[in-house]
């Protein structure tokens, strides 16, 4: 085709200069599209150690809060069994035997005892609220006494014997990096979903995690985070 043939088609003209013009911008486009992808992409890797290092600190967090958990729904049964026995909720003795064993197992796992020992005896003390509500909720209905209620010696604490023991292991596992923040942050946001359940209000809930969030910033390996 020569020039000659396009003066006497103007419009074929017209739509072939259409056509070049719309399928050279969309290239370009493109072009640009996966410029700007590959720039996100670049971007998002750079970000992602420490997003992913945190997310994988997530699982541990989410055992031992549910450890948590598990412990201080216990202590109804525990309230149960001393109020049909009518025995004071607090057993200083027993409290005393308790933080000596976990000390003993912190030296053992090569743990910081009375960090350990700070940790279960907010335990201790979340689950006391837990019973003195329910001894003032029970002496408000008048109950004299519950039904089947498991047994103290032969089967509470036995269970609660081995959850002690899954918590120091726990604790191992977080040790290195409760003292980072981004951690601190996650066990905060995690309790909130996870330590739930008849009597654990929020009073009890912050106490149980509080000696979680007192470790400093210097105790945080930034090795876990690369």
């Amino acid at each position: 085709m020569n020039l000659s043939f396009f003066r006497k088609h103007p419009l074929l003209f017209v739509i072939i200069i259409f056509f070049g013009l719309f399928f050279s911008s969309t290239v370009v486009a493109a072009n640009l599209k996966l410029y700007f992808a590959a720039q996100n992409s670049g971007s998002v890797q750079s970000a992602n150690p420490q997003a992913i290092a945190i997310a994988d600190q997530q699982l541990p967090v989410d055992k031992l809060l549910k450890l948590i958990q598990q412990r201080l729904l216990i202590a109804h049964d525990v309230a149960r069994w001393k109020w049909n026995h009518k025995r004071p909720i607090e057993d200083l003795k027993r409290e005393q035997e308790l933080l000596l064993k976990v000390r003993q197992q912190a030296t053992t796992h090569s743990l910081e005892p009375d960090t350990v020992a700070a940790f279960f005896q907010a335990q201790i003390e979340a689950g006391k609220l837990i019973q003195t509500v329910d001894f003032q909720n029970w002496q408000k209905q008048g109950i004299k006494s519950f039904p089947n209620v498991p047994d103290l010696n032969q089967t509470l604490r036995p269970s609660l014997d081995k959850l002690n023991t899954e918590f120091v292991f726990a604790l191992k596992e977080l040790t290195p990096v409760l003292g980072c923040p981004q951690i601190r942050e996650l066990i905060q946001s995690r309790s909130q979903v996870i330590i739930q359940g008849d009597g654990i209000d929020q009073r009890v809930q912050s106490l149980a995690i509080s000696p979680l969030l007192q470790f400093q910033s210097a105790s945080c390996k930034v090795g876990n985070f690369r």
